[in-house]
């Protein structure tokens, strides 16, 4: 199985690892998948990321994510909505990988780290999702456009007053991004 593939299981599996709802943004699927490698160095060595506009990007994600080429009936990119969306193919195609590799421990943990980040992720804005990238992969903030904003003083403070609001954050981790 080549690296294009394996991508497109992994797209596969965190759209199916959360009933099918939709994943709510090209820049959540990136963001996603980004945190995912942090933890497990299997999916960091298939998906390089790079330091751009909005944080960490892999080129190859965005395309790969776009334009399947081993599951192109798995799931689409809804490009008016901006959701990724799992098909009926797709969800055939994540229950066989179930039962294939579903008594592996280590393919279990992997679900579970899926579940975790969409359970955590999906629910922030787009906004709310890169301030947090921001200011824990500071590494990646070189290229961004879009850090400068979210890390002034107003905006920041805004957004992880929603963070604690939501009760995504703790009240040490608002202390410390808003720099008290």
């Amino acid at each position: 199985m080549d690296d294009v593939e394996v991508v497109e299981r992994y797209i596969i599996l965190l759209l199916g690892v959360d009933d099918g709802r939709p994943i709510p943004s090209a820049t959540h699927l990136q963001k996603e998948l980004f945190i995912l490698g942090k933890a497990n160095p299997k999916v960091e060595g298939i998906i390089g990321f790079e330091k751009h506009h909005f944080g960490p990007y892999s080129v190859d994600l965005n395309d790969i994510s776009k334009n399947p080429i081993h599951h192109p009936d798995a799931f689409v990119f809804d490009s008016g909505r901006k959701r990724f969306y799992i098909t009926d193919k797709g969800k055939e195609l994540y229950r066989e990988m179930i039962r294939e590799y579903g008594k592996d421990p280590r393919f279990e943990e992997f679900l579970s780290m899926m579940r975790l980040v969409r359970g955590l992720y999906d629910g922030l804005t787009t906004e709310e999702l890169l301030l947090l990238i921001c200011t824990t992969y500071e590494e990646y903030t070189e290229r961004s456009r879009k850090s400068k904003e979210l890390l002034s003083a107003p905006k920041r403070t805004m957004l992880a007053r929603r963070l604690l609001d939501k009760g995504l954050i703790t009240k040490k981790r608002f202390s410390e991004l808003v720099g008290g």
